[in-house]
């Protein structure tokens, strides 16, 4: 087998959350190129995913041995409303994908808990995907290309959190500080349960998974799930901060698309393989804090 340093990684959506810290956590193992049609983030190559052709030289320029397909539109109500744009990203570009790399190079595809309804949690990888809106319906769309092809990886994640440089570029869990913090009175929704999930665990399996040559779908996610307010109380504990002015929601705003109300992912297989780097929710909000210079209590 090749040294991986010697190998090329091409990242796609490397100005995107997770893209980002795929980048920085694969460069000392192999030649990282990433991809994206801004140049922001880790953008190092400007390409238009949504071009077929564009996507076939790329490939043909690069040769790469590894791709991280991580590009996606992720918001499920822009998806809703404008299903064949969802399709041109997260559909069009892996196909394209599958048909210009070579079969001996290995394609990874970032997919999502919404494959499933969230019915009956937790969902093992090989539980039957029921998606209930347009975001999981290309996601799944997306896996079935990708799983028809040798040395091909579904890596499937719930929400993700990182450390930004501000709360505003912390996702999820930057969002449940600010609504600590700001002490301006809130109804929080407490039915729909999430699985926050670091970006650097997500990069980190799958360089487990890629030095193992693994194939087929894993499933990563944080270990900590709740409805968002039961997080936020979480989270105000960890910051040692009143939560009075945050109270229950029962009910779930009117929204474009659906949402699964629980599509927890079983980890037990990535698990059993040896992986073990899934942080803390603690830990998590400490990173978040320490990014932005705030000070949790104990």
């Amino acid at each position: 087998m090749p040294n991986p340093a010697d190998r090329d990684c091409l990242v796609t959506g490397a100005s995107g959350f997770l893209g980002r810290e795929v980048c920085r956590r694969f460069r000392p193992e192999y030649r990282v190129t990433g991809l994206g049609f801004r140049s922001a983030g880790e953008v190092t190559a400007r390409v238009d995913l949504r071009d077929p052709e564009a996507v076939g030289r790329t490939i043909r320029e690069r040769a790469p041995d590894v791709v991280i397909h991580c590009a996606a539109y992720r918001e499920p109500d822009f998806c809703e409303e404008h299903p064949a744009e969802a399709r041109r990203l997260n559909v069009l570009p892996v196909r394209s994908l599958c048909e210009s790399l070579p079969a001996a190079s290995t394609l990874a595809l970032i997919s999502t808990d919404y494959v499933f309804d969230g019915r009956c949690p937790p969902y093992s990888e090989d539980a039957k995907r029921n998606p209930v809106n347009v975001y999981g319906q290309t996601k799944m769309e997306a896996e079935d290309l990708v799983l028809r092809r040798p040395r091909s990886l579904v890596v499937r994640i719930p929400v993700l959190v990182g450390a930004g440089n501000e709360l505003a570029s912390s996702g999820f869990l930057g969002q449940m500080i600010q609504a600590v913090l700001a002490r301006r009175p809130a109804r929080v929704d407490n039915v729909l349960v999430r699985f926050p999930t670091w970006t650097r665990d997500v990069a980190d399996a799958l360089l487990f998974l890629l030095r193992r040559e693994a194939e087929g779908v894993f499933h990563v996610s944080g270990p900590l799930g709740g409805t968002r307010y039961a997080l936020t109380l979480e989270v105000a504990r960890i910051l040692g901060a009143d939560a009075g002015h945050l109270s229950p929601s029962e009910t779930i705003l009117p929204r474009k698309a659906a949402r699964p109300p629980n599509s927890a992912l079983a980890t037990e297989k990535i698990r059993a393989a040896g992986f073990a780097g899934f942080a803390s929710f603690s830990s998590l909000v400490w990173h978040v804090c320490e990014s932005v210079g705030i000070a949790p209590a104990g």
